[in-house]
């Protein structure tokens, strides 16, 4: 996020910052729920892998016995097979998702450097704003003075202009 201190936002255009601000919070909002999503579907493979641990689990110690007694090896061998089958593929996804999730949290540091490259460009701006701004303060103050004063203005500068116009 933009951080500049509000009274020099008042001498920068507001025109040129809002836009720029709400841009940069928009893209790091979006890259945040982005990882949360991914950090939320991470959890639920993680937990998908359990469950099916847990089901997988009782075959390796031997045939699972059901309510009504035991069923035909071949049965409990084809329901074995087809959890390690989703086991696997769960695992895959969980392991995609890391991918993902370390692609993504690369991406939010680099908005976050690029963030806070601009927001060193924003101060940097007001800055040379409020230098030109009072740069032309003071010359509209010279003028005036040379105005009150009847002295004419030249065109080799203020101040030249002011001393040829008292004689010196």
């Amino acid at each position: 996020i933009v951080q500049t201190s509000p009274g020099l936002l008042g001498l920068v255009h507001p025109g040129f910052i809002c836009p720029l601000r709400r841009l940069l919070e928009e893209e790091q909002a979006a890259y945040k729920r982005k990882l949360q999503a991914y950090q939320e579907g991470q959890q639920r493979q993680a937990q998908l892998v359990q469950k099916l641990q847990a089901k997988v689990d009782p075959f390796r110690g031997g045939i699972q016995l059901d309510a009504s007694g035991s069923q035909p090896e071949e049965e409990s061998s084809n329901e074995l097979e087809n959890a390690l089958i989703r086991l696997e593929e769960e695992q895959q996804r969980s392991s995609s998702l890391v991918q993902v999730n370390s692609m993504l949290r690369e991406q939010l540091e680099q908005a976050n450097v690029a963030n806070a490259a601009l927001s060193e460009d924003i101060r940097k701006l007001t800055a040379d704003w409020a230098r030109a701004r009072d740069e032309l303060e003071q010359r509209e103050a010279e003028w005036r003075r040379e105005e009150e004063v009847g002295t004419p203005r030249t065109g080799t500068g203020i101040l030249q202009g002011a001393a040829a116009g008292r004689g010196m």
